[in-house]
């Protein structure tokens, strides 16, 4: 849900260059630490969720305004570390087809990349009692902190208007893009303009939200317990417990 759609020139050199940076320092890193067995082992699942982060992150669905990024599910499937090279590679992919501009992947990877490391560790925390709730937090947590980066770092320097879902708002103007031409009148207007079910403005855009991460929440939690059942060795061995 938090994947920044900004094209190349609105963020600034000083935030997308570091957001690079930071993202290959810690590639680097998840290559280091990661043996040839951990690699070996998930590389099947790796590829698989890939393609659905790319599916849930480039195809709108057809009930609300948002896309699904799957990533707390990866994170929990092959393991943080390996999951934060698919948000990766999945970032620049989805930026070469035009769902944001090349500057922003590394801020991207950074925001997706959040729900991938808080997501595997509270599942680890909380699932060892009960695989539905430990789930279930995990993702809300998750979700919640990297919409929250995602604000901060649009909201900034684009506009908090431009965080909205412009999907669900009848008149997108291009010129709030324009870096320094947005306040607070922007974003009232555009919350005004935003549209969802029988709801419109603050209570719509709230009801987006709401729906959005129960919608992800309870994908989530469908395709684990599945998991679970046929494959609990992977979830086991990944975190090295038994539910």
């Amino acid at each position: 849900m938090s994947h920044v759609h900004i094209p190349d020139g609105i963020i600034p050199f000083y935030l997308w260059l570091p957001g690079y940076i930071l993202t290959f320092v810690i590639i680097y890193f998840v290559i280091k630490r990661s043996s040839n067995e951990q690699i070996k082992r998930v590389l099947p699942f790796t590829g698989i969720a890939a393609a659905l982060m790319l599916i849930g992150m480039s195809v709108p669905l057809i009930i609300i305004p948002v896309h699904i990024s799957l990533a707390v599910l990866t994170g929990i499937l092959i393991g943080p570390k390996m999951a934060f090279l698919v948000v990766f590679v999945v970032s620049m992919i989805l930026a070469m087809f035009g769902h944001g501009g090349i500057t922003i992947v590394g801020l991207n990877t950074l925001v997706i990349g959040s729900e991938v490391f808080i997501g595997a560790m509270l599942f680890k925390k909380l699932a060892k009692n009960n695989l539905v709730i430990g789930t279930s937090i995990a993702t809300v947590i998750a979700l919640i902190v990297s919409m929250s980066m995602m604000v901060a770092i649009i909201g900034t320097y684009a506009g908090f208007a431009e965080v909205l879902p412009h999907e669900a708002v009848e008149h997108v103007e291009e010129e709030h893009l324009d870096e320094g031409d947005h306040d607070d009148s922007d974003l009232t207007e555009a919350v005004s303009e935003i549209n969802y079910l029988a709801f419109s403005g603050w209570v719509a855009l709230i009801m987006i939200v709401v729906v959005g991460v129960g919608l992800e929440t309870l994908i989530t939690v469908l395709i684990i317990r599945y998991f679970y059942k046929v494959r609990p060795d992977l979830i086991e061995t990944v975190h090295g417990f038994t539910t």
